[in-house]
């Protein structure tokens, strides 16, 4: 099945949303993905996930088994989990060294209690947790999978439903996600799951329902569906005479109903405009999104680490408004050209890169240097034009 590229391209403005946000956070660099009221590239990252998951683990269980997707789902979980303990060590040696507040977390004692911390995910930087949520909402795959295969979505969809409402009403302190904070709670589960989870679905039956197609068919009044409800967001609870009950419909650690509708209209739109925008252009003008949006989880993984390194190495903070812009611009870029050096060197699984490495490694060292090999062509005698042959015979 080819990529849909109109799908990468959004999960690349996603991660373009992030880097802006956490480098640049309303500065004009970072405004554009941000118009939105109450959506942002984590709400993006989510429902696609979901998506893909359906999409790509559909087609696995059909040309396989239900067992092999088990397996590579255990095998991503657990790729989740080292990206993961990823960032918390950068965190951990961050603060170690004495650098703690640009993680914004608490002092921890050193190393042991370090470790410990990062190993359970509990310490966690700014710009760093959205991958605990993650492998939460991707565990829940091991329930949807055989429900799925019985074509019983209508009850998961009802079930996510009604999780979410029993999470608005009343959401017991099992409900979040919590890490070494000051601010201890990260996300209510049970609350973004309306994100994943219906994504799921939808990717599960996208080419039964042709959702594309729909999505390309009506995607004029989606648009203006997505911009009406933006305006009115915008006018009544973000700025408008609403702002005091701001907290109890658009809370994002909550992810209160602003959220849940905005992003459920946004995205598609984006998703939408996207898949036009691929039809009359050429797709290497949106490259930059596409390829980033290929690696998207790579692309997490570093703008997270960059949001502890380059404070401390490259630009002390407070920042400029052209320092933001460069620095987001700088990871951006790193980030895209990580993708194109997967693409262009075939590395599909990062357990793969050293051996990849080690193979091209080998292949230069067994090709012969220049010099070896000018040597060792065969040298073609000089050719000499019809002009210059001196014909016997004729006077």
């Amino acid at each position: 099945m080819n990529r849909d590229l109109a799908i990468d391209a959004t999960r690349g403005l996603a991660i373009w949303s992030m880097i802006s946000l956490h480098f640049a956070d309303g500065t004009l660099i970072a405004s554009p993905t941000h118009a939105y009221p109450y959506v942002d590239g984590m709400s993006a990252f989510v429902l696609l996930s979901g998506l893909v998951l359906g999409l790509v683990y559909r087609r696995w269980i059909e040309r396989h088994s239900l067992g092999y997707a088990y397996r590579r789902l255990t095998r991503r979980l657990i790729v989740l989990y080292v990206c993961q303990l990823t960032i918390a060590l950068v965190a951990v040696a961050a603060a170690v060294e004495g650098h703690r507040w640009l993680t914004l977390l608490l002092p921890i004692d050193g190393w042991s209690q370090g470790l410990e911390l990062a190993f359970t995910m509990r310490y966690l930087p700014s710009g760093g947790n959205i991958l605990l949520l993650y492998m939460v909402l991707m565990a829940s795959a091991y329930l949807l999978f055989p429900v799925l295969m019985r074509g019983w979505w209508a009850a998961i969809l009802m079930a996510s439903l009604a999780l979410y409402v029993i999470s608005v009403v009343w959401s017991p302190d099992w409900f979040y996600l919590t890490a070494y904070m000051a601010g201890p709670r990260i996300q209510n589960w049970a609350a973004w799951q309306i994100m994943f989870v219906p994504a799921v679905v939808i990717g599960w039956k996208w080419r039964d329902w042709n959702v594309a197609d729909r999505i390309d068919r009506t995607l004029p009044a989606i648009v203006a569906v997505a911009v009406g409800v933006a305006l009115f967001l915008h006018f009544t609870v973000d700025t408008g005479p609403w702002t005091h009950i701001e907290p109890a419909v658009a809370d994002k650690l909550d992810f209160r109903p602003a959220r849940v509708i905005g992003a459920w209209l946004a995205i598609p739109a984006v998703y939408g405009i996207f898949r036009a925008l691929l039809r009359w252009w050429h797709k290497d003008w949106l490259r930059p999104l596409v390829m980033t949006g290929t690696r998207s989880l790579d692309s997490y993984v570093l703008q997270a680490i960059a949001l502890v390194i380059v404070p401390i190495h490259i630009a002390h903070r407070p920042w400029g408004s052209m320092t933001n812009a460069c620095v987001v611009v700088v990871v951006f870029g790193l980030c895209w050209a990580w993708s194109e050096f997967r693409a262009a060197y075939g590395v599909d699984k990062l357990h793969r890169l050293p051996i990849i490495t080690a193979e091209h490694l080998a292949a230069m060292r067994r090709r012969p240097p220049p010099v070896a090999r000018q040597l060792a062509e065969p040298i073609d005698p000089p050719r000499t034009r019809s002009s210059d042959v001196t014909t016997v015979g004729v006077p």
